[in-house]
């Protein structure tokens, strides 16, 4: 019963983290397709346990594990997104060639 309360306690704390995340969605096939993803002509389709995951540019922003040609989100990660332009949007610093979420 401890267990299945530990286990119930850590799902919802690890939901609660990466919902600030947007929702997993389709992403360009560039290479293999990361894990819970599946490869249709050529884009990826996230499965029911896929993370948020985008095209990896260079290296990964912290909190972002590599996985081929992608960026896997960890349950710690920020939203981030490629740096266009010489600034990032408000609301994101710059890190590297990422806009990371300051939430």
């Amino acid at each position: 019963m401890k267990r299945a309360v530990v286990f119930v306690g850590l799902l919802l704390v690890t939901t609660l983290v990466v919902a600030g995340l947007p929702p997993p969605s389709d992403i360009p096939k560039e290479g293999d397709c990361p894990s819970d993803y599946s490869a249709k002509g050529s884009q990826c389709f996230p499965g029911a346990n896929a993370k948020f995951a985008f095209v990896k540019f260079q290296h990964c922003p912290d909190r972002y594990v590599e996985q081929g040609n992608y960026c896997v989100a960890t349950a710690e990660a920020k939203l981030a997104i490629r740096r266009a332009a010489m600034s990032c949007p408000s609301g994101f610093e710059s890190v590297g060639n990422y806009c990371i979420s300051e939430k």
